[in-house]
């Protein structure tokens, strides 16, 4: 009698067990977006997070300027945990389509380092919140990897579907080209995830 009793307390303490850790892994895994493809930016100057309404945003803020002159990429995938804040992001190729008068095209010109950047609640109602990860070398050829953890806002979390991913300028070589610093020239395209699409 004993026995089955201790067999009936095993098996429940093993079933509570494997409970706990499947919620566990539910809570770690969380909420999980995908870019499958890091493209560059097209049009010069583009706004992201402009108010729908036409009133000004304030660039830095609620939106991101792009740079003022296109970008490529030839690969590149992002892809953001909305349950742990877990990012992670990778690009390669990143060099300019256009021909500054500073700079030669087909190289990363004076930028050395960028960062990934979440434009949560992109669309209307509301404003958008920007979210940036730390920044990471850019090398010579246009490649960059990110992997680490960023405190998310409620926008992002309670709208996955309205989530852009940003690859913006986070330093230059050039003091005198400072101005190029937060821009934005790759962003997230292809996206997967928590919204079903």
């Amino acid at each position: 009698m004993r026995t089955t009793r201790n067999a009936a307390r095993s098996a429940l303490l093993f079933g509570g067990v494997l409970a706990f850790a499947a919620s566990a892994l539910a809570a770690g895994n969380g909420n999980k977006l995908v870019w499958r493809r890091i493209g560059g930016i097209t049009v010069p100057s583009g706004i992201v997070g402009r108010h729908a309404d036409g009133t000004p945003c304030d660039v830095g803020i609620d939106c991101v300027e792009g740079t003022p002159g296109s970008w490529m990429t030839t690969n590149g995938s992002a892809e953001v945990n909305l349950g742990t804040g877990k990012v992670e992001f990778s690009v390669e190729g990143l060099v300019l389509s256009a021909d500054p008068s500073f700079s030669n095209i087909g190289t990363t010109s004076v930028i050395t380092m960028v960062k990934g950047t979440l434009v949560c609640n992109d669309t209307q109602p509301g404003s958008a919140e920007l979210v940036d990860t730390d920044a990471v070398p850019l090398s010579p050829l246009g490649n960059a990897r990110f992997r680490g953890h960023v405190d998310l806002p409620a926008s992002c979390t309670a709208e996955p579907g309205d989530i852009v991913f940003l690859i913006r300028i986070a330093d230059v070589s050039d003091p005198d080209h400072a101005n190029l610093i937060d821009l934005w020239n790759g962003f997230g395209a292809i996206r997967t995830g928590s919204d079903g699409e």
